[in-house]
């Protein structure tokens, strides 16, 4: 008689096989697909405002303001030569500001307006930090008036200079201006320029007897130069 075999202390969990691993949801590989299409699709967005705006301002072509020195005076001039060669002076300038365009409004932000002798010499500075809004092809008047205490001692000889052309009642100054300004083009298009303003030989006359009191030779008005940086 054979002997039977008993099964019932083996352990049979050993030899079944390990379950299997559930799938990976797709959520994930979804979730990325969305999100590449969504940079692809705001990416390709960008660039077509870009190259819209670009068209748009090449279609516009907006021209920089037209600046002109209506009026400059020099009011109690004196000069100061008592170790540190000094001009002392009430300046007041008076420009006009027109927009040349017919689709673009114009917003200048700022002025920093400096007044010199000799091109290079700095005699006085003044800021206006008020914006001014030219509506399309509008003008507007603007005053700048120039602290009378301001700037280095100048050097001997343009003191010297200066001092001959005011014995001979004629003094010839230049303003420069850097201004910040914006074109505004319907609701969702700007542009922000740099511009350099220069106007060139202001030639002051001091005609009455003290000579200390001048104003503008120029009738009418001195038109300036404007760059667009």
């Amino acid at each position: 008689m054979s002997d039977a075999i008993n099964f019932s202390h083996l352990d049979i969990t050993s030899a079944q096989p390990p379950p299997s691993r559930a799938p990976q949801p797709k959520e994930n590989s979804h979730c990325f697909h969305f999100v590449r299409r969504l940079i692809t699709a705001l990416l390709f967005l960008f660039v077509l405002i870009s190259v819209a705006s670009w068209i748009a301002w090449l279609i516009v072509h907006p021209l920089g303001p037209v600046f002109t020195v209506s009026s400059f005076t020099v009011s109690n001039l004196t000069l100061s030569n008592n170790n540190d060669s000094r001009i002392k002076a009430d300046y007041h300038l008076v420009f006009s500001m027109k927009n040349p365009n017919e689709k673009v409004p114009l917003v200048i932000d700022s002025f920093e307006i400096l007044l010199l002798y000799k091109k290079d010499t700095v005699l006085t500075q003044a800021w206006i930090t008020e914006a001014v809004s030219l509506e399309k092809m509008s003008q507007k008047n603007w005053s700048a008036e120039f602290p009378r205490d301001f700037g280095e001692p100048l050097h001997g000889r343009e003191f010297s200079e200066i001092g001959k052309d005011w014995s001979k009642r004629v003094v010839s100054f230049d303003v420069k201006m850097k201004i910040e300004a914006r074109f505004t083009c319907g609701i969702w298009l700007s542009k922000r320029r740099i511009m350099k303003v220069s106007c060139i030989n202001l030639v002051v006359e001091f005609l009455e007897p003290r000579g200390i009191n001048g104003k503008l030779r120029v009738a009418g008005g001195k038109v300036c130069s404007v760059h667009l940086a």
